[in-house]
């Protein structure tokens, strides 16, 4: 949930000074909570998360100086502003060298409290859109294809990208679940936060819960420092666990109490740790039928299964297949464009079961047997000793002798197919959009 409010944590013992803060900054847009101690004060950040930290340095039970580790610890990019009186600089000074953003000394003017405060959140926040803008700097949009099925499917990704449920991608391994859950979270409110997977498959047992919980030096015999779990990495941003039908039983049960309390502790720690994530998980199991076989937990499933969206097959959507080719080659760097009909044709016949990561290995391939030329069949061996999952002419072709005439049928047929729509029709033959209108004017002029 993203706050409208800056969140302040102000740890000061003077009672005046204390109110007097709390009522500029309420007055100023700030969401305020108070600490006195720094026991009590250890006690909030440890449950609750803050934009800013307001730090007295000198309180009844010690110097804040010696608890500012642990405090960028707990909350390590928490901007923190110490204040002191003006015979203890040097203790500010070695303050900012622990960790904290700046400081003010007493009497603290409230202007330039607002004016600092406003300097770090800001500051904070441009950090974030930096390491958002490095990590998209050379993402493209993806492209999921123009079938019906496919069209559909965007429709409930949008709406699941305008809203925090928990997302449950369904499809057989290779359909994009990775890529759409990406997207999602690309598209959603949390998109200036991090985007972190993990594969549930890869890890199993304790390994497995170190990733997502992390652990404390000496919880376990490889454990030789603290670390922290993808859980908290993910805190404020999407976490996408993949093949969740793979994870072990016990992990299963934690996953469940951290989902439902958005709680965890790290393995060999006390600590309740908080983390505001957003779950999107992924199977190409049936998790209905897991959870009859006893393999996977039914609390878990009914939790998870909030919003549910299965990704069709390859096989099942081809008209696709020539604009995710196309989409593929260009990303590789191939501009020779659209590809000949017979590559097309056997690309649309194969049943792809390794669905689009194995058209784009596929096309990877024959770019390398190709050795820069014009892809043709050649450069596909083994497609066409595939049975047909689709025929590659259909009926109304028989009848044709040329080449020719046969392509101008076929673009007759997808002109027919999405109802004039140039742009579908010219993804669905993998060419150009300009190229199909100058087909179309041969056409026109042939006849």
């Amino acid at each position: 949930m993203i706050r409208k409010k800056p969140r302040l944590l102000i740890v000061e013992d003077d009672e005046a000074s204390s109110f007097a803060y709390e009522r500029f900054l309420v007055n100023a847009g700030f969401e305020t909570k108070m600490s006195m101690t720094l026991a009590e004060a250890s006690r909030i950040v440890e449950a609750e998360s803050f934009d800013a930290v307001l730090l007295d340095l000198k309180l009844p039970d010690g110097n804040a100086l010696q608890w500012l580790p642990r405090l960028k610890k707990i909350h390590p990019n928490t901007p923190v502003i110490v204040i002191t009186g003006m015979n203890d600089i040097p203790t500010a000074v070695q303050a900012t060298k622990n960790g904290a953003e700046n400081f003010l000394t007493k009497p603290v003017e409230m202007p330039e409290l607002r004016a600092t405060l406003n300097k770090c959140l800001e500051l904070e926040i441009l950090r974030k859109r930096n390491m958002v803008q490095q990590r998209l700097a050379k993402k493209e949009e993806p492209f999921f294809g123009l079938s019906d099925a496919i069209t559909d499917l965007m429709e409930y990704a949008k709406v699941a990208a305008a809203n925090d449920s928990v997302i449950l991608l369904l499809g057989e391994t290779g359909v994009g679940k990775g890529v759409l859950s990406r997207w999602i979270h690309n598209n959603s409110q949390r998109k200036a936060e991090a985007f972190v997977e993990l594969n549930c498959s890869s890890l199993k047992g304790e390994l497995l819960r170190s990733e997502l919980f992390g652990h404390v030096k000496g919880s376990f015999t490889s454990a030789i420092k603290d670390r922290e779990g993808l859980i908290e990495v993910a805190d404020g941003g999407t976490l996408f666990l993949d093949e969740i039908g793979d994870m072990d039983a016990e992990v299963q049960a934690q996953l469940l109490k951290t989902i439902e309390e958005k709680s965890f502790r790290r393995i060999g720690e006390n600590l309740l740790r908080k983390s505001d994530f957003r779950l999107i998980c992924a199977t190409n199991r049936d998790l209905l039928k897991e959870t009859e076989d006893r393999r996977f937990r039914k609390d878990l499933y009914y939790r998870i299964c909030v919003f549910p969206i299965s990704i069709p097959p390859l096989r099942k959507r081809v008209e696709d297949i020539p604009g995710l080719a196309e989409h593929i080659l260009a990303g590789f760097g191939y501009s020779e464009f659209p590809l000949a009909l017979d590559v097309i044709a056997l690309l649309k016949a194969y049943a792809w079961p390794g669905n689009v990561r194995e058209l784009r290995n596929m096309l990877e391939r024959a770019l390398l047997l190709s050795h820069g030329s014009v892809l043709s069949a050649r450069q596909f061996p083994g497609l066409d000793a595939v049975p047909s999952s689709t025929p590659v002419l259909l009926p109304d072709y028989q009848d044709l002798n040329s080449l020719s005439d046969i392509e101008n049928a076929h673009i007759a047929n997808m002109l027919k197919k999405y109802e004039g729509d140039k742009l579908k029709a010219s993804r669905a033959l993998g060419i150009s959009l300009s190229s199909l209108y100058r087909k179309i004017h041969h056409i026109k002029e042939a006849g």
